[in-house]
């Protein structure tokens, strides 16, 4: 068509009827001279209709999916979003000496086990103790002095230079001398607040020591104080029943109990990249932590679930005969019987006071 004669149908308002039908025409056989306005117009109406015929959950639905797969499964991760795995130190990747006594010592809580050397503590306080008495003599002597020659020395310090010298000096030694004791002192007070190693932490230690020899003869001597040791691990509230279940482990140690109860960090510490010249006992097992605490806390619980069910199941049976006198009697032993057991299960599993115990046996 010439643009003549599309000027003159315009003219005469037959420009609809083009548009009406274009819009008949199927998608193969719209020509491509159309413009891309255009063919958004001619698939419109037919967009319309399948929306209406689609509800919107569908169609939200198939968004998120196709979103959520492209996100997924198409996409490369970003390298500078991987997260390095945790380092591990290895037992056997220390040297020989006091780099693997050190690797072993920090391997496990249980075994931060170092002297107090109380001796020496009672020997600096006592030492230090005698130098403030004598402090406490000469400030004592010089009051008595002052005191004779003018009554107002001792009361005040607005004195000359000449006379207030002496006595400042004493009183900056007198300082001097007490806060370093009382920092002796306070440093003993958090020794002897610390808890002494368990009869087993202890052993493990002393023995890893005498079968692996890494320090000189001299050197390791003072692993046999016992007396003199402290353990830099907190309180655990179930240490008794924590270290039960880390011998029996190791007593059935097996390659399914090394799986169940371990884990890639522990395996790491027993059997990891050795350092040259070094070799690999393989006789120092370790444990996941967090696997022997849920296995303690299900025991606990389990004792718990029986000490309050069986009694409870056993008197109820006894209500037939509640009016006799055996029965009554059976009734008080099963109480009597039920409170022992739990009191001792709360005082050797767990780390309760007296008054704590008490309390919860009333209950």
């Amino acid at each position: 068509m010439h643009e003549d004669d599309q000027v003159s149908r315009m003219e005469r308002g037959e420009a609809g009827t083009s548009c009406s039908s274009a819009s008949t025409m199927t998608p193969e056989k719209i020509p491509s001279s159309v413009s891309p306005s255009k063919r958004l117009s001619l698939h419109s109406s037919d967009t319309r209709h399948e929306k209406l015929r689609t509800p919107r959950w569908i169609r939200t639905a198939r968004t998120r999916l196709r979103t959520s797969w492209v996100g997924t499964g198409r996409q490369a991760p970003d390298p500078r979003q991987i997260i390095p795995k945790p380092i591990v130190r290895a037992l056997y990747a220390s040297p020989q000496g006091y780099p693997r006594l050190a690797a072993f010592l920090d391997s496990d809580e249980s075994f931060m086990i170092y002297r107090r050397f109380g001796f020496i503590q009672s020997r600096l306080l006592l030492d230090k103790q005698d130098q403030l008495r004598e402090l406490e003599r000469k400030l004592e002597k010089m009051d008595r002095v002052e005191a004779k020659i003018d009554e107002r020395w001792p009361r005040t310090r607005d004195l000359p230079d000449e006379q207030f010298e002496p006595r400042s000096q004493l009183l900056s030694q007198i300082e001097e001398k007490f806060c370093s004791y009382a920092n002796l002192l306070e440093a003993a007070q958090k020794m002897v607040a610390m808890h002494h190693p368990s009869k087993v932490d202890y052993n493990s230690v002393r023995s890893w020591m005498h079968f692996r020899k890494p320090l000189m003869e001299r050197e390791a001597s003072w692993i046999n104080h016992e007396e003199d040791m402290v353990t830099l691990r907190a309180g655990r509230e179930h240490a008794w029943l924590d270290s039960s279940i880390e011998r029996l482990l190791r007593w059935f140690h097996c390659p399914l109990i090394e799986r169940l109860f371990g884990d890639e960090r522990s395996r790491t510490k027993s059997f990891g990249i050795k350092a040259s010249g070094t070799e690999s006992s393989g006789n120092e097992v370790y444990y996941s932590r967090q696997h022997i605490t849920r296995l303690a806390n299900c025991i606990i619980t389990m004792m718990i679930l029986i000490l309050l069910i069986i009694p409870i199941y056993t008197l109820y049976h006894l209500i037939n005969d509640i009016h006799t006198g055996k029965s009554y009697a059976i009734c008080m032993g099963i109480l009597v019987v039920a409170t022992l057991a739990f009191s001792a299960v709360l005082s050797l599993f767990t780390k309760a006071k007296r008054h704590e115990i008490l309390a919860a046996a009333a209950a």
